[in-house]
């Protein structure tokens, strides 16, 4: 490490930098938790992976299931979304993007272990859910709500719901189906029977 650059930040000689203690953290949380899971996950096995004390931890989370929330922000999916154009491309872009992102053998462990890890704790899963799960529902729930005059959905479409379902299908699609299929293919068909599925009868 280059000491200059330390004296120059102000920080002790030797001693890591604020941000490097806490990126350590959250990289030692989410090595610990592939290998042992959130029950077997502690504060201490967490402060000794990362080479840090456990003050340095409790100075910045209040407990070990504030800390995994955190650690899982560092993986999760985004999602690019836009409300302009045929509901049918808008959804199918969103789908590809997420997909194309997560469509790899690393994607799809780091999909595995949000899985895992948010159906092993109430706590992490109610927090996840709030903070990111959420409001990305809403996200696709406002792009379908935009198209549903021009599109002509009926009014009874609960479109959280409609939006939950894409959610569940492209993650299907990613961690279930085997890398031989066609999973463009399959991500347009599926958006297009939802998407019939919410029109009005004619």
């Amino acid at each position: 490490m280059d000491i200059t650059q330390n004296s120059v930040s102000g920080e002790s000689r030797g001693r890591p930098r604020s941000n490097e203690v806490h990126r350590s953290i959250l990289d030692a949380t989410l090595s610990l938790l592939t290998e042992y899971g959130v029950e077997k996950l502690s504060i201490e096995m967490i402060a000794q992976r990362a080479g840090v004390g456990k003050s340095s931890i409790y100075r910045r989370w209040n407990n070990k299931e504030d800390l995994i929330v955190e650690a899982l922000e560092q993986i999760k999916p985004e999602f690019k979304a836009s409300a302009e154009g045929d509901l049918n491309e808008v959804l199918y872009e969103l789908a590809r993007n997420f997909a194309q992102q997560m469509n790899t053998p690393l994607g799809k462990q780091m999909l595995s272990l949000l899985i895992s890890t948010i159906s092993g704790s109430s706590q992490i899963s109610e927090s996840f859910w709030e903070n990111h799960s959420l409001p990305k529902t809403k996200e696709i729930s406002s792009i379908i709500a935009h198209h549903r005059s021009t599109e002509k959905l009926s009014d009874k479409v609960n479109v959280d719901l409609v939006s939950d379902l894409l959610i569940g299908f492209v993650m299907y699609q990613l961690l279930f189906k085997p890398p031989s299929t066609d999973l463009d293919a399959s991500l347009k068909q599926g958006i297009e029977l939802v998407v019939n599925g919410m029109r009005e009868p004619i």
